[in-house]
């Protein structure tokens, strides 16, 4: 079995605006091996866009959601 979490954070001045932004994301994971090299895994994936100007793209942006992976390795 598998079994992960990670946390990540980006940060820093966007220009030509100096405002600071910044991308967070959690993932909590938890899968399955059914050979040594083939693997089903399911992902809860939150993340959030802060500090973006209001015309820009990432301006309020989040995801959160479940992503399922098949992973086949050679």
């Amino acid at each position: 079995f598998y079994v992960g979490a990670r946390y990540n954070k980006l940060s820093g001045e966007l220009l030509p605006t100096a405002m600071d932004a910044s991308i967070t994301r959690n993932a909590f994971a938890a899968g399955y091996f059914f050979t040594k090299n083939i693997l089903l895994k399911a992902e809860y994936v939150k993340q959030k866009y802060n500090g973006f100007p209001t015309n820009n793209l990432y301006n309020g942006g989040k995801f959160d959601g479940l992503v399922v992976e098949a992973v086949v390795c050679f």
